[in-house]
Protein backbone atom coordinates (compact mmCIF):
# COMPACT_ATOMS: atom_id res chain seq x y z
CA UNK A 1 0.00 0.00 0.00
CA UNK A 2 1.39 3.41 -0.90
CA UNK A 3 2.21 5.82 1.90
CA UNK A 4 0.26 9.09 1.89
CA UNK A 5 -0.13 12.14 4.13
CA UNK A 6 3.09 11.51 6.10
CA UNK A 7 1.70 8.43 7.86
CA UNK A 8 3.84 5.65 9.30
CA UNK A 9 1.92 2.69 10.71
CA UNK A 10 2.61 1.18 14.13
CA UNK A 11 1.86 -2.53 14.50
CA UNK A 12 3.52 -3.74 17.74
CA UNK A 13 0.68 -5.04 19.96
CA UNK A 14 2.48 -4.58 23.31
CA UNK A 15 3.32 -0.98 22.46
CA UNK A 16 -0.23 -0.23 21.38
CA UNK A 17 -1.54 -1.63 24.69
CA UNK A 18 0.89 0.57 26.64
CA UNK A 19 -0.44 3.63 24.82
CA UNK A 20 -4.03 2.65 25.70
CA UNK A 21 -3.09 2.06 29.35
CA UNK A 22 -1.36 5.43 29.66
CA UNK A 23 -4.30 7.22 28.00
CA UNK A 24 -6.66 5.98 30.76
CA UNK A 25 -9.77 6.14 28.56
CA UNK A 26 -11.90 3.38 30.13
CA UNK A 27 -15.60 4.22 29.50
CA UNK A 28 -14.67 7.69 28.18
CA UNK A 29 -15.40 9.39 24.85
CA UNK A 30 -12.35 9.41 22.59
CA UNK A 31 -11.25 11.24 19.47
CA UNK A 32 -8.63 9.46 17.39
CA UNK A 33 -6.73 11.48 14.81
CA UNK A 34 -5.29 9.58 11.87
CA UNK A 35 -6.35 5.99 12.66
CA UNK A 36 -4.54 4.72 9.56
CA UNK A 37 -5.23 1.00 9.16
CA UNK A 38 -6.88 0.85 12.60
CA UNK A 39 -4.09 -0.78 14.64
CA UNK A 40 -4.68 1.51 17.64
CA UNK A 41 -8.41 1.83 16.95
CA UNK A 42 -8.91 -1.90 17.58
CA UNK A 43 -7.83 -1.42 21.19
CA UNK A 44 -9.50 1.96 21.71
CA UNK A 45 -12.98 0.61 20.91
CA UNK A 46 -12.58 -2.13 23.54
CA UNK A 47 -11.93 0.38 26.35
CA UNK A 48 -13.67 3.60 25.37
CA UNK A 49 -17.36 4.42 25.58
CA UNK A 50 -17.16 5.83 22.06
CA UNK A 51 -14.43 6.49 19.48
CA UNK A 52 -14.79 9.23 16.88
CA UNK A 53 -11.97 8.92 14.35
CA UNK A 54 -10.84 11.45 11.75
CA UNK A 55 -8.94 10.08 8.76
CA UNK A 56 -7.95 12.23 5.78
CA UNK A 57 -6.90 9.32 3.55
CA UNK A 58 -10.00 7.75 1.97
CA UNK A 59 -7.84 4.89 0.61
CA UNK A 60 -7.94 3.47 4.15
CA UNK A 61 -11.72 2.89 4.05
CA UNK A 62 -11.07 -0.78 3.25
CA UNK A 63 -9.60 -1.26 6.75
CA UNK A 64 -11.69 1.20 8.73
CA UNK A 65 -15.13 0.38 7.30
CA UNK A 66 -14.63 -3.22 8.39
CA UNK A 67 -13.84 -2.08 11.95
CA UNK A 68 -16.78 0.32 11.95
CA UNK A 69 -19.16 -2.52 11.03
CA UNK A 70 -17.78 -4.67 13.88
CA UNK A 71 -17.91 -2.03 16.62
CA UNK A 72 -21.05 0.10 17.05
CA UNK A 73 -19.15 2.54 19.32
CA UNK A 74 -16.83 3.55 16.44
CA UNK A 75 -17.59 6.39 14.01
CA UNK A 76 -15.04 7.18 11.27
CA UNK A 77 -15.12 10.58 9.56
CA UNK A 78 -13.09 10.93 6.37
CA UNK A 79 -12.18 14.55 7.01
CA UNK A 80 -9.15 16.67 7.76
CA UNK A 81 -9.35 17.29 11.53
CA UNK A 82 -7.71 20.69 11.06
CA UNK A 83 -10.64 21.83 8.90
CA UNK A 84 -13.38 20.46 11.16
CA UNK A 85 -15.27 22.70 13.58
CA UNK A 86 -15.55 20.19 16.44
CA UNK A 87 -17.89 22.32 18.59
CA UNK A 88 -17.73 19.73 21.38
CA UNK A 89 -20.57 19.67 23.91
CA UNK A 90 -19.10 17.07 26.27
CA UNK A 91 -15.68 15.97 27.47
CA UNK A 92 -13.39 14.08 25.11
CA UNK A 93 -9.92 12.55 25.29
CA UNK A 94 -7.65 12.45 22.25
CA UNK A 95 -5.43 9.47 21.42
CA UNK A 96 -3.35 9.68 18.26
CA UNK A 97 -0.24 8.76 16.35
CA UNK A 98 0.18 12.14 14.65
CA UNK A 99 1.75 12.51 11.19
CA UNK A 100 4.99 14.47 11.71
CA UNK A 101 4.14 17.11 9.12
CA UNK A 102 1.06 18.41 11.00
CA UNK A 103 2.14 17.95 14.63
CA UNK A 104 2.08 21.62 15.74
CA UNK A 105 -1.27 22.54 14.12
CA UNK A 106 -2.94 19.52 15.72
CA UNK A 107 -1.49 20.25 19.17
CA UNK A 108 -2.68 23.86 19.01
CA UNK A 109 -6.14 22.74 17.85
CA UNK A 110 -6.30 20.49 20.92
CA UNK A 111 -5.25 23.40 23.16
CA UNK A 112 -8.04 25.55 21.68
CA UNK A 113 -10.74 22.93 22.37
CA UNK A 114 -11.64 23.38 26.04
CA UNK A 115 -13.74 20.18 26.12
CA UNK A 116 -10.71 18.06 25.21
CA UNK A 117 -9.50 17.14 28.70
CA UNK A 118 -6.47 15.05 27.79
CA UNK A 119 -4.41 13.99 24.79
CA UNK A 120 -2.07 11.01 24.57
CA UNK A 121 0.03 11.55 21.47
CA UNK A 122 2.83 9.87 19.60
CA UNK A 123 5.06 12.45 17.93
CA UNK A 124 8.61 12.86 16.69
CA UNK A 125 10.94 12.34 19.68
CA UNK A 126 12.58 15.75 19.45
CA UNK A 127 9.15 17.44 19.49
CA UNK A 128 8.18 15.47 22.60
CA UNK A 129 11.46 16.46 24.26
CA UNK A 130 10.70 20.15 23.60
CA UNK A 131 7.11 19.96 24.83
CA UNK A 132 8.06 18.22 28.09
CA UNK A 133 11.31 20.16 28.70
CA UNK A 134 12.03 22.07 31.93
CA UNK A 135 13.93 25.36 32.31
CA UNK A 136 17.73 25.22 32.01
CA UNK A 137 17.41 22.56 29.33
CA UNK A 138 18.49 23.27 25.74
CA UNK A 139 15.18 21.81 24.47
CA UNK A 140 13.12 24.29 26.54
CA UNK A 141 11.53 26.91 24.28
CA UNK A 142 8.37 28.96 23.70
CA UNK A 143 6.41 25.83 22.75
CA UNK A 144 7.34 24.20 26.10
CA UNK A 145 6.10 27.21 28.08
CA UNK A 146 2.87 27.73 26.13
CA UNK A 147 1.78 24.07 26.21
CA UNK A 148 2.70 23.69 29.88
CA UNK A 149 0.57 26.74 30.70
CA UNK A 150 -2.56 25.03 29.35
CA UNK A 151 -1.67 21.42 30.18
CA UNK A 152 0.20 19.22 32.62
CA UNK A 153 2.61 17.24 30.45
CA UNK A 154 4.24 13.86 31.01
CA UNK A 155 6.55 11.87 28.77
CA UNK A 156 5.42 8.23 28.65
CA UNK A 157 8.05 6.45 26.56
CA UNK A 158 10.40 6.57 23.59
CA UNK A 159 9.53 4.51 20.51
CA UNK A 160 12.26 3.25 18.19
CA UNK A 161 11.71 4.07 14.51
CA UNK A 162 12.04 0.36 13.66
CA UNK A 163 8.61 -0.23 15.24
CA UNK A 164 6.92 1.49 12.26
CA UNK A 165 6.13 0.51 8.69
CA UNK A 166 7.46 2.07 6.55
CA UNK A 167 10.43 2.89 8.80
CA UNK A 168 10.69 6.69 9.25
CA UNK A 169 13.98 8.59 9.47
CA UNK A 170 13.61 9.52 13.16
CA UNK A 171 12.53 7.99 16.47
CA UNK A 172 9.20 8.81 18.11
CA UNK A 173 7.93 9.28 21.66
CA UNK A 174 4.59 9.16 23.46
CA UNK A 175 3.52 11.89 25.87
CA UNK A 176 0.32 12.84 27.63
CA UNK A 177 -1.21 16.28 28.13
CA UNK A 178 -3.92 16.79 30.78
CA UNK A 179 -5.84 20.06 30.86
CA UNK A 180 -5.57 22.21 33.97
CA UNK A 181 -7.12 25.39 35.35
CA UNK A 182 -5.99 28.53 33.54
CA UNK A 183 -4.26 31.06 35.80
CA UNK A 184 -4.79 34.16 33.63
CA UNK A 185 -7.80 35.93 32.20
CA UNK A 186 -8.12 36.32 28.41
CA UNK A 187 -6.42 39.72 28.28
CA UNK A 188 -3.54 38.46 30.42
CA UNK A 189 -3.22 35.33 28.27
CA UNK A 190 -2.75 37.47 25.18
CA UNK A 191 0.05 39.33 26.99
CA UNK A 192 1.53 36.03 28.23
CA UNK A 193 1.72 34.58 24.71
CA UNK A 194 3.27 37.78 23.39
CA UNK A 195 5.86 37.89 26.17
CA UNK A 196 6.81 34.22 25.81
CA UNK A 197 7.24 34.44 22.04
CA UNK A 198 9.14 37.72 22.34
CA UNK A 199 11.41 36.41 25.10
CA UNK A 200 12.54 33.46 22.95
CA UNK A 201 12.77 35.57 19.77
CA UNK A 202 16.58 35.70 19.82
CA UNK A 203 17.79 32.80 21.90
CA UNK A 204 21.25 34.17 22.66
CA UNK A 205 19.97 37.50 23.97
CA UNK A 206 18.99 38.13 27.57
CA UNK A 207 15.42 38.28 28.79
CA UNK A 208 15.85 42.01 29.35
CA UNK A 209 16.99 42.66 25.78
CA UNK A 210 14.35 40.45 24.20
CA UNK A 211 11.45 41.96 26.14
CA UNK A 212 12.67 45.49 25.54
CA UNK A 213 13.03 44.87 21.79
CA UNK A 214 9.88 42.77 21.21
CA UNK A 215 7.55 44.94 23.34
CA UNK A 216 9.19 48.23 22.24
CA UNK A 217 9.76 49.43 25.81
CA UNK A 218 12.86 51.25 27.09
CA UNK A 219 15.43 48.86 28.52
CA UNK A 220 15.81 50.79 31.77
CA UNK A 221 12.05 50.65 32.36
CA UNK A 222 11.98 46.86 31.70
CA UNK A 223 14.97 46.35 34.01
CA UNK A 224 13.29 48.14 36.94
CA UNK A 225 10.06 46.18 36.30
CA UNK A 226 11.84 42.79 36.26
CA UNK A 227 13.73 43.68 39.46
CA UNK A 228 10.45 44.54 41.14
CA UNK A 229 9.11 41.10 40.14
CA UNK A 230 12.32 39.46 41.44
CA UNK A 231 13.17 38.11 37.96
CA UNK A 232 16.77 38.26 36.72
CA UNK A 233 16.74 40.10 33.39
CA UNK A 234 20.29 38.97 32.63
CA UNK A 235 19.14 35.37 32.26
CA UNK A 236 18.05 33.95 28.91
CA UNK A 237 14.45 32.86 28.30
CA UNK A 238 15.48 29.19 28.50
CA UNK A 239 16.30 29.76 32.21
CA UNK A 240 12.93 31.34 33.06
CA UNK A 241 10.18 29.27 34.72
CA UNK A 242 6.65 29.23 33.33
CA UNK A 243 5.41 30.72 36.64
CA UNK A 244 7.66 33.74 36.09
CA UNK A 245 6.18 34.31 32.63
CA UNK A 246 2.72 34.14 34.28
CA UNK A 247 3.87 36.67 36.90
CA UNK A 248 5.07 39.00 34.12
CA UNK A 249 1.76 38.74 32.27
CA UNK A 250 -0.21 39.56 35.44
CA UNK A 251 1.93 42.62 36.10
CA UNK A 252 2.56 43.84 32.57
CA UNK A 253 0.21 46.82 32.86
CA UNK A 254 2.77 48.47 35.14
CA UNK A 255 5.07 49.14 32.18
CA UNK A 256 2.68 48.89 29.20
Amino acid sequence: MKKKFGQNFLTDTNLLKKIIDSANIKDKDVIEIGPGQGALTKFLVLDASSVTAYEVDSDLKLYLNKLESEFPNLKVNYQDILKVNLDLEKEYHVVANIPYNITSPIIFKILDEAMIKSATLMVQKEVCDRITASPNNKEYNALSVIIQYYMNVEKIMNVNKKMFRPIPKVDSAVFKMTRKERELDLEEETIFLRLVKGSFHQKRKTLLNNISFSQEIEKEKVSLWLNKLNIDGNLRAENIKKDDFIKMAKNFKIIA
